[in-house]
């Protein structure tokens, strides 16, 4: 977001960008007020903080004119030298809040959330419709491009299947689409196809009526009728059985779900995003995926690259993460920075965010350094370039051998130990499932 700060007192005026720049944000700053109305390109500002001290008549005659604009600007005035009545015609005048000089780092965090989240900075709301505390950052000239066709697409109906490791941000890509769209006001639900058994996944797509089955004491609609209108992400698809990816292209072809139990179908207006994890050259061909279903979803495909190829946006979300989980640090030291880059991030930017998280909690000074990065203590892969030497086995043997060290590396936690290899908890257990009926001894 970018913001415009105005102060005579030069000192306070670093201060206040400082901060915002250590929060992510752009700053324009002043010395004196711009003329009303601002140019409405890209260089207008999404949030003003004016300071009353030493111009107040200037800033209340700003507020004026703003109010009475097509697109007046979210204005935060300050002062040293509180007195009631300014704050009083300030607020009659448009003023969105009033602040006591100085005002914390984390105050500003606060108020640019929730600018953001309630529609205060309509401009960067229409760029991040899907969820402006979450928004997708990015240097990286491929991302760029995957974001400008995701912008282009979403005014269609048409379905896209967005492919990347676990923590690209995949269901990010899908709210910026939906954000993007013409049902934007509608629903945006999503349904993990990997977390529940095949007869729970189908009553949760589907529905179902009273007495379908045993339980089944009212009627309930499921995803598809409870998104109408709007846009439904099916992630991890590729975990879906056969028979019932079956029933998904029917919906997809008929636009019309049939209720477990029905006696008719119902009409349906889903604009569907899918996504997935796995390798869908081996899926399709294994069989374990539909052609189909595949071209019936692959419309728009979207791929994200991993962290690891990307490593120019590490430094802007360092940044945002920082702001987010905002403490007394406020900077990354270079060496931090270049630790951070020399990572593998097997985890990608769900592991970034964790590792920022713990580093700030740490610190203890306004940097963070390299002993405040505490990177997830699991398999920690190193980058194949390293070249490892590894004794000579079958690719089911090292498969094999790869899953239980995950799996001990992690307490046998299997949903961390599915992340950690980038396979779904479904195909983790599966494999589990296997090695049992070989005589291994499983957990």
């Amino acid at each position: 977001m970018l913001a415009l700060v105005v102060d005579k007192n030069s000192v306070e005026m670093k201060k206040t960008e400082k901060c915002l720049r250590g929060l992510g944000h752009e700053v324009t700053s002043l010395a004196r007020l711009p003329a009303l109305p601002l140019k409405p390109e890209k260089d207008r500002p999404h949030v003003a903080f004016l300071c009353l001290d030493g111009q107040r008549e200037e800033v209340l005659a700003f507020l004026e004119k703003n109010r009475e604009g097509s697109q007046p600007l979210c204005v935060i005035v300050s002062t040293a030298t509180p007195r009631l009545e300014d704050a009083v015609v300030c607020m009659k005048k448009g003023a969105h809040d009033f602040w006591v000089k100085p005002f914390d780092r984390q105050r500003l965090a606060r108020a640019m959330e929730f600018l953001a989240s309630m529609g205060g900075m309509e401009e960067e709301k229409a760029r991040e419709q899907g969820n402006p505390e979450r928004p997708i950052l990015s240097r990286n000239p491929l991302m760029l491009k995957l974001k400008e066709m995701a912008k282009k697409v979403a005014g269609s109906d048409a379905a896209v299947f967005i492919q990347g490791e676990s923590g690209t941000g995949k269901e990010l890509f899908a709210r910026y689409i939906h954000g993007n769209s013409g049902r934007r006001d509608k629903p945006f639900l999503a349904l993990n196809c990997a977390a529940l058994p095949e007869n729970l996944l189908e009553s949760e797509l589907f529905g179902y009526e009273k007495g379908a089955f045993t339980g089944a004491i009212k009627g309930k609609g499921g995803k598809f009728e409870l998104a109408d209108g709007g846009t439904l992400l099916l992630d991890e698809v590729t975990e879906m059985s056969v028979p019932l990816q079956a029933k998904l292209l029917r919906v997809l072809q008929e636009k019309e779900v049939d209720r477990l139990g029905g006696r008719f179908p119902v009409p349906v207006n889903v604009r569907i995003i899918a996504t997935t994890n796995g390798s869908m050259e081996e899926l399709l061909e294994e069989g374990r995926f539909r052609k189909d279903l595949y071209y019936r979803l692959n419309v728009i495909p979207l791929k994200i690259p991993p962290l690891r190829e990307r490593k120019e946006d590490i430094a802007p979300l360092c940044r945002h993460f920082m702001g987010k989980y905002s403490g007394s640090a406020e900077s990354l030291h270079p060496e931090t920075l270049k630790k951070l880059e020399a990572h593998w991030w097997p985890g990608n930017v769900r592991e970034l965010e964790n590792v920022i998280h713990r580093a700030v909690l740490l610190a203890t000074g306004n940097t963070v350094t390299t002993e405040n990065l505490f990177f997830d203590d699991m398999e920690n892969r190193a980058s194949p370039a390293r070249g490892e030497a590894l004794d000579l086995m079958s690719l089911d043997e090292m498969e094999k051998r790869l899953i239980f060290k995950a799996l001990k590396t992690v307490n046998e936690n299997r949903t961390r130990a599915a992340e950690i290899l980038g396979i779904s908890v479904r195909t983790l257990r599966n494999k589990l499932n296997e090695y049992r009926g070989q005589g291994t001894n499983v957990a």
